[in-house]
This record gives C-alpha cells, structure tokens and sequence, in this order.
C-alpha cells in the first residue's frame, strides 16, 4: 500500500487501561495499532517532542513584571536574576516614576517591583497612579531602610508584598509568586515593625483611611453610596464591571469593611473626610 497505512483500532474495557503494549499505543482508552509503515510511532513521538518545546518556549502562563529603582547598578542587578527565572518575564525595567506609569500603562504588568525610594519621592501618589491605570497590577516594594510610617502608608496605597534589599534575593522570587495569587507578602523583620505600630499607635501619624483612597476609589465609592451597582459603575465611568470589582477590593481593604453596604455607611459618616 505504499506509504499509506492501515490501523486496527480495537475498544479497550476500560477507559486509561494501563496495559504495556509492545506494538500499540494508547490513546484515551483505545488500542492503536499498527500494520503498516515501522516509522509512524517514530514520527508521533517526535511531533509531541516539537509540541513541548513550544509550550515550554511560549511566555503564556509567565508572571510579567516590571521593574523600577533607582539605582543603576542595583536595577540591572534584579533584571540579571529573575530573568534567570523559568516562571516569570521582564517586560520592561525604568530608573523613574514617570516612564514607570507610561510603561505600566502600555503593558498592564501583573507585579511592579519597586523600590520605596521612588514612591516616597512621589509622597506615594505613583501608588495610587498605578492603581487607576492599572488596577489589577500587584506591587511589590523592596527597600533598603523604611521607617514604620513609611510602612503603612506604603499598604495603605495599595502595596502588596515588602521585601528588604538586603534579603536573599530567593526572598524576592517568593514575594512575587505570593502576591501574584492575590495574597500579601511581608518579609519578617517589616512584620516585626508593624506589629510595634500596632501595640503603640502613637509612634504613627494618624491619616484617615478615606484619604488613603486614589481619585478613581474615591469616585467609585461615592457612586457606591448612591446606590449604584457595578454595571451601572462601569457604563458610567466607561470601565470594565471586572475593572470595577478590582477597584472595589481595594477600596473595602483599605477602609476596613466587608462589603459595598458597609462600604456606603462608612462614606456617608466621614463625609466631612472627603478631600478634593
């Protein structure tokens, strides 16, 4: 018959048998075997060699991050190591504030790491920049010195992960895994610090919780209290309702409340905190 080939497929019992088969190949619980042609299993094995090294040289499933510090050296250093790293992409690397929010915008990075210089440098407004241009984007803050403020302001702009620089940088990869999930990471000795701003709030400058808030928040939530819901949010502030519902986690964690009904109470109280 030339190069065509002839099969016999014959019905296993059972779907997954786990039969050895010295001249077959299984195939979702049938028997494919061959009469013809000593090569086509030669070829089907080589085909799904081909098919694992594109899954495997794809970026789809990588963790995209973006990375910003000030400093040069410490910068190229960090790029150099998680590019090293089979579970992630750097998509873009900057020293500023200004490129970064140009650059998180254009490519809707899943992780920011960034130094707290830099957010300090902007009193943390890039903090809450990020999270009106990119909402669904996590940051993680590394730093070489904080102080407790420094701390808490930076969590309460919407930080996910802290990480010290002078950690294992093994520390670093942990972090962005973590919070890549949607969960916090703060490194041990931060953790030391806020748990002391905790037991003696007077060492901590008081800020209201709803000046913490971005524009964007501070926008959806008075729209919360008037009763309006997240489609009706959406079509009026042309978002996404998946965009609003981002928004609306933020906002619930940073005021301390469980959901948009307490959400609206707490607005409608501290209205008089409401800044312009």
């Amino acid at each position: 018959m030339g190069n065509w080939f002839w099969f016999k497929f014959q019905k296993e019992g059972k779907f997954g048998n786990k039969e050895n088969l010295k001249d077959g190949r299984q195939f979702s619980g049938w028997r494919l075997t061959e009469r013809q042609g000593g090569d086509l299993m030669k070829r089907l094995r080589q085909n799904e060699n081909l098919s694992t090294k594109r899954t495997d040289g794809s970026t789809s499933g990588k963790i995209s991050v973006l990375l910003c510090d000030d400093h040069p050296l410490f910068l190229l250093g960090l790029k150099a190591f998680l590019e090293q790293k089979n579970a992630l992409k750097v998509i873009g690397e900057t020293s500023d504030t200004n490129s970064l929010l140009k650059l998180a915008a254009k490519n809707k990075p899943q992780i920011i790491v960034m130094d707290m210089s830099s957010a300090k440098r902007t009193d943390f407004a890039v903090l809450h920049q990020l999270s009106e241009f990119c909402p669904e984007t996590k940051v993680v803050i590394i730093t070489g010195y904080c102080d407790e403020v420094d701390l808490v302001r930076s969590i309460r702009a919407g930080v996910m992960g802290l990480v010290s620089k002078s950690s294992d940088p093994e520390l670093i990869m942990k972090a962005i895994s973590t919070v890549s999930t949607g969960k916090p990471w703060i490194q041990r000795e931060f953790t030391e610090k806020l748990i002391g701003i905790i037991s003696d709030p007077t060492n901590l400058v008081t800020v209201s919780p709803i000046q913490t808030l971005s524009g964007r928040e501070k926008e959806i939530l008075k729209l919360v209290s008037e009763g309006m819901s997240n489609k009706e949010i959406a079509a009026r502030l042309h978002l996404s309702v998946q965009t609003v519902k981002v928004f609306l986690t933020r906002i619930f964690h940073k005021l301390g409340v469980r959901n948009r009904v307490e959400a609206a109470q707490y607005a409608l109280v501290h209205l008089n905190e409401w800044t312009e």
